[in-house]
């Protein structure tokens, strides 16, 4: 979530000069965003948040229009920096409308969630999931001395303390055994909260792993 643009537009906007109103506003205004939205992802709350999260977006483009054309028409060095950045801040926050307003079932957020949970083989064996015990293994990982990391299981006697609501669906990735595919408003049981990957079961008692981001606890 770091904002490379906004780090640009601040020291730029420090080294102009108090005088530059408009552009210290918006500094601290998208601060507020950055911050705001790190926050709600860090704690998966994003679908809590979503909707203010936009609006305060479509605050902040609008600020930052009038900020871009108030520096690029100055020939200036630093007003030239600072435009620079406040242009990166608009693409970044672009990127934001799509990546919070998108429905979960679009292409363009089933890529995104693709890149902030990539599909691994064997996840559970990589340590991706904090919440997949890492009980059976095959005898070809015996065979291979432990390096087989795609023939670790999860553990179906493990306990179930939590459980969580499907936000959306999900479609496992056929080379990797270990994922669980569910749809949206379906209700799992979860062994742990932590980590990208959870263990869950099905109500037919079918368990793999699931990504948290998918998931709600309840």
């Amino acid at each position: 979530m770091c904002d490379i643009g906004w780090l640009i537009t601040f020291i730029a906007t420090c080294a102009i000069g108090a005088s530059f109103h408009l552009v210290w506003v918006e500094i601290f205004y998208n601060l507020f965003i950055l911050l705001g939205a790190t926050l709600a992802v860090a704690t998966q709350a994003v679908h809590n948040y979503r909707l203010v999260i936009l609006t305060f977006i479509g605050g902040s483009l609008t600020l930052l229009f009038q900020c871009i054309d108030a520096t690029i028409n100055i020939k200036n060095a630093k007003f030239s920096a600072a435009g620079s950045g406040l242009i990166f801040q608009s693409l970044v926050l672009i990127f934001w409308v799509f990546f919070f307003g998108a429905e979960e079932e679009s292409l363009v957020k089933r890529t995104m969630n693709d890149f902030t949970i990539p599909r691994i083989p064997g996840a559970a064996g990589n340590g991706v999931s904090n919440g997949v015990a890492h009980g059976a293994v095959s005898s070809d990982q015996h065979h291979n001395n432990g390096q087989d990391l795609n023939s670790v299981v999860v553990a179906p006697a493990a306990d179930y303390a939590y459980k969580a609501r499907a936000l959306y669906s999900y479609e496992a990735n056929p080379e990797d055994s270990n994922e669980l595919s569910f749809v949206k408003g379906e209700v799992l049981d979860i062994v742990d909260n932590k980590g990208k990957w959870w263990q869950a079961r099905k109500q037919d008692g079918t368990v793999g792993i699931a990504p948290s981001n998918y998931l709600q606890l309840i």
